[in-house]
Formats: structure tokens, sequence, C-alpha cells
């Protein structure tokens, strides 16, 4: 067998380990005290609209291989990628898709959900929050740093329905964590965890358990509008409801899809080797012809 068949075969092998790598595990469904509890992620972006590597059905493809009932894609001050993405997960089965928006401003930034047009991003936190009601959806206030505070005035505070607590920035800094705590003690917000989820991280690392009376996006909105929320920070410490917070640990595995990426299985591991095999055996064959 020649070079350039070997690595066409290689090829081949990549692709299928690839497949049965990203193939989602079957999960049960996890019920307690009467709610469904569907892990969530708010807060991601796709590469039609806001600089995400993923395109919107390549958004749910991932959410569903890590494990997530739910997401929420929130292009910036877009809402035409979301769409695209719920049509694609309606088509395939894929996790409930909701239509959002990071309604991004340059001192605020306020993540929509449960929306169907785009919200103004000139208007005030509390007229954005006032609209995102009007459309059914819920406003949640994303990675509130300090710099962002003076945008949140009581008005604005009374209005929001959740605030994000968990966030990538939390392992850069626990001053992050601080300062999203100490936002979230300001009013009465359902605990938020989000990725931001652009394509370097890992979508839903910092995911939303919502107690949901079923696993559909009006639920959905209903569920955060009652801050029926968990959420686990750093060294999983737990935010949200105190008697949703008592069940949920009552499986433990909840915490652990949290905070625990799952290291690359055996099928991962052929197919990034047999791929960069198969890559280098069709260059060198390339690079023979050339110099032939």
């Amino acid at each position: 067998m020649t070079v350039g068949r070997i690595s066409m075969v290689l090829l081949v092998v990549a692709c299928l380990a690839g497949w049965i790598a990203d193939r989602p595990a079957v999960r049960a469904p996890i019920e307690l005290g009467g709610y469904r509890v569907l892990a969530a992620d708010f807060h991601i972006h796709s590469s039609t609209w806001s600089d995400g590597a993923l395109t919107p059905w390549g958004l749910v493809l991932e959410a569903e291989r890590q494990g997530l009932d739910a997401i929420a894609v929130t292009a910036h001050n877009e809402v035409a990628d979301a769409k695209v993405s719920r049509w694609f997960s309606r088509l395939i089965g894929g996790p409930t898709v909701l239509v959002g928006q990071e309604i991004l401003a340059p001192y605020h930034h306020v993540i929509a959900v449960g929306i169907d047009r785009v919200v103004d991003s000139r208007l005030s936190v509390a007229d954005e929050a006032d609209e995102v009601h009007r459309q059914g959806g819920v406003a949640i206030a994303a990675h509130p740093l300090r710099s962002f505070w003076p945008s949140f005035d009581e008005a604005a505070l009374s209005r929001l329905d959740g605030a994000e607590i968990c966030h990538p920035l939390i392992h850069r800094s626990a001053d992050d964590q601080r300062t999203f705590e100490a936002f979230a003690a300001q009013g009465s917000f359902a605990a938020i965890g989000s990725s931001d989820f652009h394509g370097l991280s890992r979508l839903g690392v910092c995911r939303t358990f919502v107690f949901a009376r079923e696993n559909s996006a009006d639920a959905i909105v209903d569920a955060l509008r009652a801050h029926r929320t968990v959420v686990y920070g750093l060294d999983g410490q737990a935010y949200g409801d105190p008697a949703l917070i008592a069940l949920a640990a009552t499986r433990p595995e909840l915490r652990e899809s949290a905070t625990i990426d799952a290291p690359p299985s055996a099928a991962d591991w052929i197919s990034r080797i047999a791929g960069l095999a198969g890559l280098i055996g069709l260059v060198a064959v390339w690079r023979l012809r050339v110099m032939a």
C-alpha cells in the first residue's frame, strides 16, 4: 500500500473516531422536587454576528456534546443567528434553543433571553429590561464588572431578572468572583452561570441549572423569572435558591458536570493521532510529487 493510500485510510479512521467521540452520552432526565433540572448556558456567541468560532448549527451540536439541555444564542445586538440555531436544533431534535441577544453598549452589557426582536442598545438598562419584558423575555446582567455598575441604577436593578455570578472571568481572578457576588447582593436576581462562549473556552463551563416544569422555552423563561436556578462557582460554591441548592446537593453529578471538563477519550486520541498522521502523509506525498 502506498503512502498516499495509507494517509487516506488514516484520515478515514480519524473521521470515524471523531464521529464516535463526538456522539453525546445518553443521559436520563433529572427530576427533583417536582421540577425537571435542566443544564443551560444563556450566553454564547456564533461566528455569524459576534466573533465566535462556531456556526449557529455548530453551537447546537457542541451544546449537545457538552450535555446541555438548553442554550440561549446571544449575538451582539442581533437575533438572526439565534433563530437559525433554534431552527436547526428543532430539525435534529437537539437542545432547547432560546432566542437571545447580548445588548452591547459602551458602559453595560445585558443578556436578553426569550425575545424575538432586537432590543435597542441605546436605551438605559431599565428601558432595555422593560422592552425585554414586553417581548416575554428575561433580562440578565452580563459579567457585571465594577466598570459597568454606574449604568445599573436603582431603576435598572429593580427590573433585572438575573445576574451572572459565574463567568469564565472568575477563573482568571478571584476578585471578579467577589465583584459578581457584591453585585448580586444589590438586588433580587436569579443566579446565572454562563460561558460567554466565543470558541476558546468550553461551552457550558459556567452553566445554570434551571428547575423548570418542563424542557421548553416558555418553562425555562418562567423558571428564570421565578429565580429557580442553581449555579456552581469557584471550588464548587453554590449560588441560588437555598431550597433548590439543598435539592441539587442530592445529585452530586450536577456539581461535577459544572466544574469538570472531561479528559479526551480513547476515540478522541485515535481521531487526533490518525488525523495528524494522515495529513503529514498527504503533505509528504505532495512534496515528493512536486520535487519529482
